[in-house]
């Protein structure tokens, strides 16, 4: 199969046009986080050091990811607070996984 030049030719444009913003991370890690673990447990159960996040608070640790290409964006976040004692704090049950995919609005949908 041959592909048209003029399909080709927007594609390195297209490709430089992808962005992405923190290290990628798992989210169904974080559904093992409970309440009383400490910031070790915490790291050790993400897989990862959390993302650096400006203005960051000592009580919190923070995973980010997002990504963008000129047809779609994704973007993670979670989030774990801790307590006096370094101690996790505030989970909801059964735990804690979120994510944010905009819905289309297009036909179809």
């Amino acid at each position: 199969m041959k592909l048209h030049p003029l399909l080709i030719g927007p594609l390195p444009i297209l490709l430089s046009a992808c962005s992405s913003l923190g290290e990628e991370f798992p989210l169904e890690p974080a559904n093992r986080v409970r309440n009383g673990m400490t910031r070790a447990e915490v790291v050790a159960i993400m897989g990862s050091q959390p993302s650096p996040v400006e203005g960051g608070d000592h009580g919190r640790l923070t995973w980010v990811h997002a990504s963008a290409d000129p047809l779609d964006y994704d973007f993670q976040r979670v989030s774990f607070q801790f307590d006096e004692q370094g101690r996790v704090y505030g989970i909801p049950k059964p735990g804690r996984i979120g994510s944010f995919r905009p819905q289309s609005d297009g036909p179809g949908d």
